[in-house]
This record gives structure tokens, C-alpha cells and sequence, in this order.
């Protein structure tokens, strides 16, 4: 458990009140993502991939009512990696979960392959296109066949007024969240500046080249948009 369980309570209350600012629906898309692994993975005991578990809102949405389930969880900063801890330890799972500090690359060498994965969020802070498939591989080579696999990330053209548009949408929740109407625009420059936007049939050509079929958009929020599909 974590040693200061306060201070990293209120880092992990602001994160997830700003994802929730950003992602109208973060609430709902966890809920959806878990129906479908319900569906494919029925009854069965089955581990899990989570890359970017960041302060564990995937853990805490899936591991209590899914008792069978396992879940590894990688990434790279150690404090949002605490904030997870705390989480599975306050819900008392922690028994079924692994958190590893890195990227997929530190993951214990094994002959065993997940049941599912997830990459929720952390495609579109990878700017580099080979570095974006490379991770990619990475996941569907730690997959069963067959195994779903859902992917969330920014999407869009930026030669495209479509994305713009889509952009004042997304600033317009966080000014109904309560932020002043001329941080959002610089907020908004910023995220144009630093997040890795590719259109949406970019994203489905690298799935496709990893080794992923089936592929299919099943949410889109703001600039978010989710993908499901399964490793060959």
C-alpha cells in the first residue's frame, strides 16, 4: 500500500475529474469495454493486459465483478502506479493484479499469453508512426489467438476542418466542466501541439498490420474514438 494514501487520493480525484471533463462518457466506455469481454470470454478464469493502468480505472472498473479474472497493468509513471495500488488494495483484489512500472517491453518473459488487452488512452502521446505499430505488435504478440482487444486513442485528419470542429466540441466540455473560456483555447493549442492525431483509417491500417482482424469502431466521444477487435 502506498505511504501517503491522502496525497495520492487527491492526485488520483483530480486525474480522473479531468478525464471525466474530457471524456464525457469514461464511465460508460469502461462498462461497454467490460460487456464485450464478457461475451468473449464467458465464464472462464482469464488474464488480462492493461497497457497504460495509470491510476487504475480499469482495474477498479472490471476486478470486483469479475471475480475470475487476472490483471497485469503497465506503465510508465511509478506515482500513477500507486495510485492503482491503493485502488486494488482499498477494493481487496490485489491478490489478482501485477503492476509493473515501464512499458510492454518490461514484462516478464513467458510462454503464456493473455486472454484479452486493453490500450485505453496512450496511442495519441506516441508520436512516432513506427514507435504507434510497434506497440501494436507488441500487444498482439502477448494475445492468444483469437483474444479481443480494444484500443481508444485521439483520432482525426489535422488537414481536416472535421477535426477542428471536433476540437471546439471538446472544449466546450470543459468549459461547461468549469474552466475559463481562454484557458481552453490555449489548453486546446496545446493539445494540437502535443497529441499524435491520425485519421481513423490510419489507425484501423496499423491494426490491421499488426495482426488484428475484425476491426471495429464501437465509441466515439469528442476527440476519442474506440476500437474493437481480436489478434489473429
Amino acid at each position: 500500500m502506498t505511504k501517503d494514501p491522502t496525497f495520492n487520493s487527491a492526485m488520483a480525484a483530480t486525474y480522473e475529474k479531468n478525464s471525466r471533463i474530457s471524456v464525457p462518457t469514461y464511465d460508460a466506455l469502461f462498462a461497454m469495454v467490460q460487456s464485450y469481454y464478457r461475451l468473449q470470454l464467458g465464464e472462464q478464469a482469464a488474464s488480462l493486459l492493461v497497457i497504460g493502468a495509470g491510476t487504475g480505472n480499469e482495474l477498479s472498473a472490471w476486478g470486483p465483478s469479475n471475480p475470475t479474472w487476472t490483471f497485469t497493468g503497465v506503465d510508465p509513471s511509478e506515482e500513477m502506479l500507486k495510485i492503482a495500488k491503493y485502488k486494488v488494495v482499498e477494493l481487496g483484489f490485489e491478490s489478482r493484479v501485477s503492476l509493473i512500472h515501464g512499458t510492454i517491453d518490461d514484462l516478464p518473459q513467458s510462454d503464456s499469453k493473455f486472454d484479452a488487452a486493453s490500450c485505453i488512452l496512450v496511442l495519441h502521446f506516441i508520436n512516432d508512426i513506427q514507435e504507434k505499430l510497434n506497440l501494436l505488435v507488441s500487444i498482439k504478440n502477448k494475445l492468444k489467438s483469437g483474444a479481443p482487444f480494444v484500443l481508444v486513442s485521439a483520432y482525426g485528419d489535422r488537414d481536416n476542418s472535421e477535426l477542428q470542429d471536433r476540437m471546439q466540441i471538446w472544449k466546450s466540455f470543459w468549459v461547461e466542466g468549469g474552466r475559463e473560456l481562454s484557458e481552453t483555447d490555449e489548453m486546446i493549442s496545446h493539445a494540437l501541439a502535443k497529441l499524435s492525431f491520425l485519421p481513423e483509417t490510419q489507425i484501423e491500417g496499423l491494426l490491421a498490420e499488426a495482426g488484428f482482424t475484425k476491426i471495429t469502431r464501437f465509441y466515439s466521444t469528442g476527440i476519442m474514438a474506440g476500437w474493437m477487435c481480436h489478434a489473429e
